[in-house]
């Protein structure tokens, strides 16, 4: 029993230790370059610190009309993207987005719209500031893939659904 508690005092002493000197010493952020800080700080003068979003709604309004203006980007895992998207849209999980190899894909103007599409909205987001850092003018989906079925006519992923009718909590909602 003593030399557990001796132990439990000699991890918690290193513990200690280890928090007073990170206190101490903190970690300096990675030196950005001016370039990358200058797309950035422009980005976000142009859209006052607001996120560009898009409605799921309006993006399915684009391509069932045939006049598709949206490069969409879907950033979530691929077996996420292969059981459901937004027709169209090409597989660039956030983890590999960033390499030259998927930035290539990408098209380098700014027509059409490059929008950024994930679960919920927050993954999508935080590609949104990367290539903001590279760039590139991104947009996001509202609500990203909740939002996609929850406004449009095509469910991701049910293909047994009736199209006008969102489920979820309280059982179907026919629009």
């Amino acid at each position: 029993m003593r030399k557990l508690a001796a132990l439990c005092v000699a991890s918690l002493a290193l513990v200690a230790g280890v928090f007073v000197e990170a206190q101490a010493s903190p970690v300096a952020p990675p030196a950005a370059s001016s370039a990358t800080s200058e797309k950035l700080a422009r980005f976000f003068e142009r859209t006052k610190g607001m996120t560009r979003v898009v409605l799921a709604s309006d993006v399915w309004e684009s391509i069932h009309a045939g006049r598709n203006r949206y490069f969409v980007v879907d950033v979530r895992p691929a077996d996420e993207f292969a059981k459901g998207h937004v027709p169209g849209a090409i597989s660039l999980p956030i983890d590999v987005l960033f390499r030259p190899a998927s930035l290539a894909k990408l098209p380098s103007s700014r027509t059409p719209m490059i929008l950024l599409v994930c679960q919920s909205g927050h993954v999508e987001s935080m590609a949104l500031g990367g290539l903001a850092a590279l760039g590139y003018e991104p947009y996001v989906m509202r609500f990203g893939m909740v939002g996609w079925n929850a406004e449009t006519k095509l469910k991701a992923g049910s293909p047994d659904q009736e199209p006008d009718t969102v489920r979820g909590v309280g059982g179907p909602i026919e629009r």
